[in-house]
């Protein structure tokens, strides 16, 4: 019972279960870390902790493609380079560094205002790791600025090889965002049969917006089958709007809740769904289209189902 009520409070504060995933990836990257700066043993180890703090960031919901992920960093090891050795240079010199870093904090916050707008705590991070080694001794050595650029690029190289070998899980923050999808809109039909106004159109829009998030980042092969699944459940949604132009066929709309239902089970043990079982016949166009959605969305799990397994 314990286990189970666990379970149930990690889905409640980890809905796609994101945050488990960069935990063992944290856990992954901390390891691998620790063995690096065992064998190579680096001149600064605060140089070489500092891009582990900031590479948090490359999980960030708000970067949809590896391509953005990418460069997000690309730039942090660029930056906190800069940063860190120029701050160690200059800080023996009070009265310049003050002015010193307040040009660098305006050209880091506009930098990442125009590129990487929506991390814009990026520029405090990179700042404060930044003003790390001001105390490192002796200040304004160029051997010791040396061992900082060594010692970044070290760590930043094996984070990089890491994220790189790390197994590919956001399928499963995909497949949980539609779960959660099709459980609401599975309340949206009945909400509609009954002629309740008060639809959960707001968490449908924000479970499918994680899913969109993450479409990209999926495997190759499994990105065409998982937008084709999206964009017919997202049909079935847009019809439900338009069945006050039609004569309520209410058993009609419960086979295909049921069939829903049965869609979003086998999604949680990432099994096979087989074709929708509709207790009667489509009468009207409008029906015929949810019927195809259906069978599409079915047809697209299905395909997942078989790529996931090769």
């Amino acid at each position: 019972m314990s286990i189970s009520k666990f379970n149930q409070w990690l889905d409640e504060v980890d809905p796609y279960a994101l945050q488990r995933i960069i935990l063992y990836k944290c856990l992954f990257i901390a390891t691998v870390e620790v063995y690096v700066y065992w064998l190579f043993r680096p001149a600064s180890f605060t140089a070489f902790f500092m891009p582990f703090l900031l590479t948090s960031l490359y999980e960030a919901p708000v970067l949809p493609t590896f391509k953005e992920k990418d460069r997000l960093l690309i730039f942090i090891t660029i930056a906190i380079i800069l940063i860190s050795v120029s701050f160690y240079c200059v800080y023996p010199f009070r009265v310049t560094f003050l002015f010193f870093s307040v040009l660098v904090l305006s050209i880091t916050y506009f930098y990442v205002l125009k590129h990487f707008y929506t991390l814009k705590n990026l520029t405090m991070l990179l700042i404060s790791s930044g003003a790390l080694v001001l105390s490192t001794e002796p200040p304004a050595n160029f051997e010791v600025a040396y061992g900082f650029i060594s010692s970044i690029l070290l760590s930043i190289t094996s984070v990089i090889i890491c994220l790189k070998i790390f197994p590919n899980k956001y399928f499963i923050v995909w497949n949980r965002a539609l779960q959660k999808f099709i459980h609401y809109l599975e309340k949206d039909i009945d909400l509609t049969i009954h002629k309740n106004d008060k639809r959960p159109t707001w968490e449908e829009i924000m479970h499918l917006g994680i899913a969109r998030n993450y479409i990209k980042l999926l495997p190759k092969k499994c990105i065409m089958p998982a937008y084709r699944f999206s964009v017919n459940l997202r049909n079935i949604q847009h019809s439900l709007d338009n069945l006050y132009y039609e004569t309520m066929n209410e058993a009609f709309w419960y086979g295909i809740q049921n069939n829903l239902l049965w869609l979003r089970l086998q999604m949680k043990t990432y099994s096979p769904c087989g074709i929708p079982q509709l207790p009667i016949t489509a009468e009207t166009k409008l029906q015929y289209h949810v019927v195809r959605c259906l069978e599409q969305s079915f047809y697209s799990w299905n395909k997942l189902c078989s790529l996931k397994t090769h």
